[in-house]
């Protein structure tokens, strides 16, 4: 039964449904499925409804998400930062840019989600960034790239 909990704890964590999951092992998931991951990400509550699923062809697996919200940069930024550091998702801080136009954040993935490279010595990570559009409205597109 431990195998069971930790298929349910893992799904649990990352807001999955149990059939967007393929096992490997009791402490790993394997092969997520992005754009199934992407869906399941926190979005902050200023967030319009028009939430679009754009081919991306820099992207892993040529997903990624896009929508806006009624925000600044900052609040939206640091909303990205605490909710998916709850979730076990590690900020590359050196990454991180910031300003008045938006801003771009990398995270590395948790350690109990495994999306394989199709790029040998490559990483999978998370990247979101955000581009103003008005002065309280920002675009966010998110996508997993390769590094």
């Amino acid at each position: 039964m431990p195998f069971a909990r930790s298929v349910i704890l893992t799904t649990a964590l990352l807001g999955l449904a149990p059939a967007a999951l393929v096992v490997a092992s009791p402490l790993l998931v394997a092969q997520v499925n992005a754009e199934a991951l992407l869906k399941a990400m926190p979005r902050p509550k200023e967030t319009s409804t028009a939430v679009s699923l754009p081919f991306a062809a820099n992207a892993y697996q040529q997903k990624s998400i896009n929508y806006q919200a009624q925000m600044g940069p900052e609040p939206a930024l640091k909303f990205f930062q605490s909710s998916l550091a709850s979730k076990g998702y590690m900020e590359r801080k050196v990454n991180t840019t910031s300003g008045q136009w938006g801003f771009s954040v990398v995270f590395d993935l948790p350690p109990t989600l495994v999306m394989k490279p199709t790029i040998p010595g490559k990483t999978v990570v998370l990247v979101y960034q955000g581009t103003m559009l008005a002065p309280n409205r920002i675009n966010i597109n998110a996508r997993f790239e390769e590094i």
